[in-house]
Order: C-alpha cells, then structure tokens, then sequence
C-alpha cells in the first residue's frame, strides 16, 4: 500500500513523509553530514544505473497509481493533493531544485539553481542565484516573484490557504531581490537549520497559487504553463483515468529518453496482475508477499529493493469514538504484538521484521531512541487487562468489555482491495480480542484514502497506513503532531509539544535535535496518537533494461527523469 505522502522533501518539488524519517542531511554539497543515516540492511539504492550512452533513444515506460489519486486537486502541496502517487505523477513536469543521493546528501540542480548558499547561521540566510534559462510552460522565467507568492501561500499566514506543510515557510522573514530577478535572499527569522529543505523545494509557479481559491480549487485540472520540466502533459483521459507525458518541447536541459510516460489508475489489488501481463514496466510492491511473488516470476523483470526510511503505523484518532479515552488507546497499544503483525505482513519478503519504537528515528540512525523501552509502553496484555479492569471496563460473558452498559468497541477502517490493510486489521481484530477489545472492521474503499477525505475529515477511529521518509526527519514532528497542522490526522494538541516543535526548528545542533525530536516522541508514545510498527522495505518491480529507476532509497526519488531510459 503506497502511502499518503507529506510534502518535505524537495520533489516538485516537495515530500510523508507522510513522510519523514530519513538521513540528518542538513546542508548542501556533496559532504557527508554529521549524524547521518546509516542505510542498512540490504542496499541503499538499486536503480540499474547507467550512463546516458549506453541507452536507448525513445521508448515509452508505463506506470500506475492509486485508485483516486486523478479524482480530487493535482496540487500536491495542499492538504488534499499530498500523495505520494500524485507526487510521482507529477514529478518529471513540475521543477527539480535539489537532487538529492543515496545518502541523502543534497545539491542543487544546475538545470534550476546555479547556487544556493547560507550566508548567516543566526538568523539563518541563504544566497540563491536561479538559472535564467528556467522557465514555466508559458515561457516566462521561474524567478524571484514565483518564490514569494509560493512563501505567502505556505507560510500559515493565510489560514485560507490549505496547505500540507508549512514547514519551514512559516518561518521566513523576507525575501530580498538582488542584481535581478534571478537573484535574491532568503531570510529566517531566527536559525533554521533545515534551510535546504525550503529552498530545494522552491517555488510554484505564481499564477498558480496567487490566492486560496487557485491555490485550494485552481488545481483541478493540469495546466502546462504552470508547469516545467523535462516533461509536459500531452493529454489526460478523465474516463480511464490515464495521464500522458512527453518531451517537453520548451525544456532547456539535456533531452529526455523516453519519448513517453504514462500513468494509469490500477486499483491496488490489481497492479501485480497488470505487471505480470506485460501492461506495466514498474510498480510499488509495498509490503504485500503476494505482489513481491508474482513480480519475482516474471522472467525480465527484478524486484529492486533499498533501505528507505519508510514505515507501518497505526494513526489513532483520539477526537473520535472510546479512542478520546487515553486509557483505552495505551491498552491497545498494550494489547498489540508489533512483530506478530510485521511478519505475518512481510511474510515471504526478504526483509527482516523488528518492531520500531520510534516516531520519527530509525533504528539505524544516529540518535534513535527505544521510546517504547523509555516509557514502559509495550506489548504487554496482561497489564493492559488490569488497567482495563482498574477503568472499569469489566469483561462480559462473551470476553468483551463493558462499562456503563456500553462494550467496549473500536473501529477499524479497511482500505477495500489492499491486501496489507486487510490483513492488519485481521491481526488487530484477533489481538486486541485477547483483552477484551472488539474491533469492527469497516471497508473503505480506496479511493477515499488517496484523495485525502478519509484523514482530512476524520472519517475513522484506527488507520493503518505507511509513512514515507523523507532526508529531513526532525521536520516530521511538526506535520505529525503540531496543533495547527492540517497533517496532524491525529488531532492531537499538547501544548508541551508544541514548545518541543519550536525549539527543534531552530536548533542548530544534531545531537540536540535528535535529543529533543527523542522527547517528543516518549510524550507521544505515551499519548497514543500514532503506533509505529515496523520500518518497511522499498521494493520496486521493474523490468530488467529499464535505467536509472527503481528503488531510490533516501535519494527520495528526487532524480532526473531526463536519464531514465531503457537499455540497448
């Protein structure tokens, strides 16, 4: 199951993580960072990379998404649009500012920025020069203007504006014009150690997010002067749900391979099958054994796989049903073996299983934290039993607890079609039965999940779904868990952490950071908000001579399209 994607990092540009654990890459450059991921098991890229010359000229490379990903906004910074499968999507026509490597090592790319350099650490500046070459579909440059009409619409100023992601934006204090246009600075209003983060996702086009009513409603269609990029939209088809793209006529870099790329939406529980039959070139097998088998019988295909920082959890929305019960949520998360639902999920993928007691820190990276160890908040049945019993929530004849004449009933939403989704809502049926939990499970069906309704309106009480890192993970906390944040699916509001989120955005240290992303993390362990279950691996079906495509790891996929191709 793809996940629903927070815009963090700089693809589009933008990012879930949802996501947002990923490498500690705070500056550009090709140095390594103090304190960055460690990017094992298994590999930290597989991509099939190939130099421009030994591909071909031409082809056409066929993708899917999700179920509803063309149903709603192709604004993939607002609420409603941010999804990984947009973002995919979109990325070969909307700007690459950054790219970024297997380590999360971030630069600029030349095609956009011809440097992007910090000039004051307190209160933290950045010199950016663009390239003047850069333009928009219409033609008109991507300058100076773009990049303020993008920081007015995603700074949080505008409460009209429903964005994402704030991050980072809402902390700009101007943005001053130098020799021309294509040269300006940026300036925070304290440090902002994550500079990278804003400036590689850069602007949109300013026509395109000049009010709330363009920015939230505008999007509703793909317009090719809003965009740029190696690519254009040569046609999308509404009835079958299929996007076309095709060189880009006006792009001013080195010329695209592929002649072609389609994108088609394949319900879920149907993409391996496509795959199989010759209809797709690549697809995400995610955390589902069936797909990874039949896409490993395929004769010239590969499964791709890398150490993404990406995860399962559990979001528990505490506005909604006994879940506004906090003793009821640390029960559940009491009643829940982690490991137990993480390889009954991966069950015959080649990935090892170990539960993650960590928000937004793997265990592979510098700074991790078991905050299930620290706060005592693990699997245990028999203590969530008696702190059941100590509510008064008292088993029934049927083993079902009861208070007050009420039993003691959670839901469960299912993603109709998604084979991970059913079956963990199987394993937390199952489980949580043993303390006396009911779990209804409710079918939803999918499309609600990639058009965003499902979290946005809080139509749900338990949600499982993955996070997708990102090379910023201290950013991840204020999308999680932040009051204002239109990311917080929780809707959780702890003043505490709200303080922790401030301090982290401007502290210049990694090892504080780590120190204080750990704190906010045991608080919301504790809370229940969110349950990591276990980090997931990034598997990428593909055929066998297609190039430079796969499994990006914490490159994020922010790649350049124009070198994908397929082999001679």
């Amino acid at each position: 199951m793809r996940a629903r994607n927070i815009l963090l990092a700089p693809l589009m540009a933008g990012a879930l993580v949802v996501a947002a654990c990923g490498a500690q890459n705070q500056e550009t450059g090709g140095e390594e960072p103090a304190g960055e991921a460690s990017v094992a098991p298994i590999t930290a890229q597989d991509i099939n990379p190939k130099d421009r010359a030994d591909l071909q000229e031409g082809g056409t490379l066929r993708l899917d998404v999700g179920e509803g990903t063309f149903g709603g906004t192709f604004n993939n910074r607002s609420v409603n649009g941010n999804t990984l499968d947009l973002q995919e999507a979109l990325n070969s026509v909307t700007p690459l500012y950054f790219t970024f490597n297997e380590k999360g090592v971030g630069s600029p790319n030349p095609a956009y920025v011809i440097s992007a350099e910090k000039t004051n650490d307190n209160p933290t500046a950045v010199h950016v020069k663009l390239n003047p070459k850069a333009v928009w579909g219409d033609g008109s440059p991507v300058d100076v203007d773009d990049f303020i009409a993008t920081w007015k619409a995603l700074n949080g100023e505008n409460k009209k504006f429903q964005a994402a992601s704030t991050e980072g934006w809402d902390g700009i204090e101007s943005v001053t014009e130098g020799a021309d246009k294509f040269d300006f600075t940026v300036t925070w209003k304290g440090a902002y150690p994550d500079w990278s983060q804003v400036i590689g996702s850069g602007p949109m086009k300013a026509e395109s997010v000049k009010d709330p009513e363009t920015f939230n409603d505008g999007w509703d269609g793909l317009k090719n002067e809003w965009l740029s990029g190696p690519f254009k939209v040569q046609s999308f088809n509404k009835t079958e749900k299929l996007l076309t793209l095709g060189p880009n006529e006006k792009w001013w870099g080195t010329k695209p391979l592929l002649d072609k790329i389609t994108y088609r939406e394949i319900s879920t529980d149907a993409v391996a099958a496509a795959f199989v039959n010759d209809e797709l070139d690549s697809f995400d097998i995610g955390p589902d054994p069936d797909a990874y088998k039949r896409a490993s019988s395929v004769k010239d295909a590969v499964v791709r796989k890398a150490a993404g920082p990406n995860y399962r959890h559990i979001t528990f929305n505490t506005k909604a049903g006994l879940l506004t019960d906090k003793t009821i949520r640390q029960a559940i998360l009491r009643g829940l073996d982690r490991i137990a639902i993480g390889s009954s999920d991966l069950a015959g993928i080649d990935w090892p299983v170990a539960e993650l007691n960590n928000h937004f820190l793997l265990t592979t990276q510098e700074g991790y934290e078991d905050v299930a160890k620290a706060t005592g908040f693990n699997y245990d049945p028999e203590k969530a039993k008696s702190d059941l019993d100590a509510a008064g929530w008292k088993a029934g004849a049927d083993g079902i607890r009861e208070k007050d004449g009420k039993k003691l009933t959670v839901k469960f939403s299912q993603l109709s079609g998604v084979p991970v989704s059913a079956n963990e809502a199987l394993q937390v049926q199952n489980q949580l039965k043993e303390i006396g939990i009911k779990i209804d499970i409710v079918n939803v069906p999918v499309a609600k999940f990639f058009d965003g309704s499902l979290m946005t309106e809080g139509e749900f009480e338990l949600l499982a779904f993955s996070y997708i890192g990102t090379p910023f993970p201290f950013q991840f906390p204020k999308q999680l868990a932040a009051s204002d944040s239109e990311s917080n699916f929780a809707q959780i509001s702890i003043p505490k952490v709200d303080d922790l989120i401030q301090q982290l955005g401007t502290e210049p240290d990694q090892v504080k950071r780590a120190e204080i992303s750990n704190e906010i993390s045991r608080i919301l362990w504790e809370d229940v908000s969110t349950l990591p279950l276990y980090q997931r691996p990034e598997l990428k079906a593909a055929k066998a001579k297609l190039a430079n495509f796969g499994a990006f790891g914490l490159s994020d996929r922010a790649f350049l399209w124009e070198n994908v191709g397929w082999e001679k």
